[in-house]
């Protein structure tokens, strides 16, 4: 593994053996190289580097000098000796630079597994060391007539980590369905020549007492006919590993809960596994679910879209369709348990995409397309969508979960909240639009006056902390037949009628995009007779997030 370092690893770097032919050189002391002791090569690259002479080739010969180590010892207090040289090579016995090169490199390969052979052990293969002292040719202008450096290699015990989850994963089986379930099981290693068959998997009835003893549960054992491990793969460049595991328990008992716990073992390498890979398996009837059954939406843009959400407990072998209808025959007993009066909504505006649950998979999800074209704003219509599963399709022996009917609350609306930041990251200089004030509705009779006078515009809005006002008008913004003019006004705003108000509205390019259901303002005015004899003109630029949540409104 050649890296472009004095002398180093894959994991460490160290500093350049820098010469300076025509100035100075350099001695670089002990340089420690760390490898993995069952390596049986490994190759580094000694860097020189000059920043002198480039004009010019310089050569250097490469020798090895028992008194460079020894003088080492004595100065430090160490005991280095000389590396046996079947522990190593080194290919070449002089080194180029040529005419304007700043670098130039051999290799040192090292044999970690033949030197703890011959050592006897780790800690003593660790007290080897190579003496290289590389001379120059002709002679250079420096007080040091030559470079020396001092390798020495510490050891690594090859390590593999097991990646897993704290909590255990849970996979549930229909009875009867074989359908099997694929989990993977990742790790990491510090050395690139893992065999992955060094590895083995212990999964006991002791390992599922302890757990149970920890969680108070009683599971079982998941029996070992009910899943696999394949043989793994080894990623070297990423020191990554990986087993797939499958699982199919549909033939067990329903009437247990089976856990399998995975333990990774090896008797060639360290194995560090934090925690238990545990698997927790339930066999179960096939149990439907429709999420989110009673719910309330607000439509803003042109077509408003629904979507239908139905799940499984498990994967089943075949596919089955998942249909709905839209059912406005279930709105008056709708209305009678709620005690309201929700509108029904034309039929012909409703398209329904139904779709297929997929064998393997877990969820389907339908598409309900609502045209809401010249529906107006905040009129007080509020309208409820009964969309009724097709039980005649689910596949025989299910146990419905949920109401088999979604009911969806409906309202066109733009309350909601505005953001002071733009796409472009444009923040407001005003104080009073800030993120998360609010725009609301005057729907309600106590927010339909201003100052005492009634609003002159229809579906006029406000904002709740700082009375700025706007309306859509009926006016193409831009000549586009989706986006309409927005006119915005305040009442705090001295010495003028709503309508001057809308008319002292300078470089207004406010609009709503009816598509998208975005309200966006970009206006000035001046607050005050004051400071419009200064001009000094407020600036307004965000945009309205609409709409909030339903227990907002």
């Amino acid at each position: 593994m050649a890296l472009p370092l004095a002398v180093g690893s894959c994991d460490v770097e160290y500093d350049p053996i820098v010469i300076y032919p025509d100035v100075t050189l350099e001695n670089s002391g002990l340089t420690n190289v760390q490898t993995i002791s069952i390596y049986q090569n490994d190759a580094y690259a000694v860097t020189l580097t000059r920043t002198e002479g480039l004009s010019r080739a310089a050569e250097f010969d490469i020798v090895l000098d028992q008194g460079i180590l020894d003088e080492y010892n004595e100065l430090n207090g160490a005991s280095y000796t000389m590396m046996p040289t079947s522990g190593y090579t080194i290919g070449v016995s002089e080194i180029v630079f040529p005419e304007k090169s700043k670098t130039a490199s051999f290799t040192v390969q090292f044999k970690p597994e033949e030197l703890i052979r011959t050592a006897g052990s780790i800690e003593a293969a660790q007290n080897y060391a190579i003496p290289i002292v590389c001379i120059p040719r002709t002679t250079v202008n420096s007080s040091e007539q030559y470079l020396n450096t001092i390798v020495r290699i510490t050891f690594d015990t090859p390590k593999v980590t097991v990646e897993a989850p704290m909590a255990p994963q849970a996979l549930t089986f229909i009875s009867g369905v074989p359908v099997s379930r694929k989990l993977e099981l990742t790790g990491t290693s510090n050395f690139t020549t893992l065999d992955i068959s060094g590895l083995t998997f212990a999964a006991t009835q002791e390992m599922v007492d302890e757990y149970n003893a920890a969680q108070q549960t009683d599971y079982e054992l998941l029996p070992a006919s009910a899943y696999s491990i394949d043989q793994g793969t080894f990623d070297s460049e990423a020191l990554s590993f990986l087993f797939n595991i499958t699982v199919d328990a549909s033939t067990l008992d329903p009437d247990f809960v089976y856990l399998l716990p995975l333990k990774v073992l090896s008797n060639e390498y360290t194995v560090v596994q934090d925690a238990i890979y545990y698997v927790k398996v339930s066999v179960q009837e096939i149990q439907v679910t429709l999420e989110n059954t009673d719910r309330y939406e607000a439509a803003t843009t042109l077509t408003h879209t629904i979507e239908l959400d139905l799940g499984l407990n498990g994967a089943l072998d075949a596919d089955f369709p998942v249909e709905f209808i839209y059912d406005p025959s279930l709105i008056a007993t709708y209305n009678q348990e709620k005690g309201k009066e929700y509108k029904t909504f034309d039929a012909s505006r409703i398209s329904v995409e139904n779709t297929t649950m997929e064998a393997g998979r877990m969820k389907a999800t339908a598409t309900v397309s609502v045209d809401m074209t010249d529906i107006g704003f905040d009129t007080g219509d509020e309208y409820v969508l009964p969309f009724a599963l097709d039980k005649s399709k689910l596949p025989q022996g299910y146990i419905m979960q949920t109401d088999d009917v979604v009911y969806v609350r409906l309202k066109r609306t733009f309350y909601g909240t505005w953001s002071n930041r733009t796409n472009d990251n444009y923040v407001t200089g005003t104080s009073g639009w800030t993120k998360n004030n609010y725009m609301r509705a005057t729907t309600l009779v106590s927010d339909t006056k201003v100052n005492g006078q009634a609003y002159p515009y229809k579906n006029c809005y406000y904002s709740w902390s700082t009375g700025y006002h706007w309306y859509v008008g009926e006016e193409l913004y831009n000549g586009d037949a989706k986006k309409r003019v927005v006119h915005v006004f305040s009442k705090v705003t001295s010495g003028y009628t709503e309508s001057q108000q809308v008319s002292q509205t300078m470089n207004n390019n406010s609009y709503f995009d009816m598509e998208t259901g975005t309200v966006y303002f970009d206006f000035q005015y001046y607050w005050n007779d004051d400071d419009k004899a200064k001009d000094n003109k407020q600036t307004i630029h965000c945009y309205l997030q609409s709409p909030l949540t339903p227990d907002e409104f």
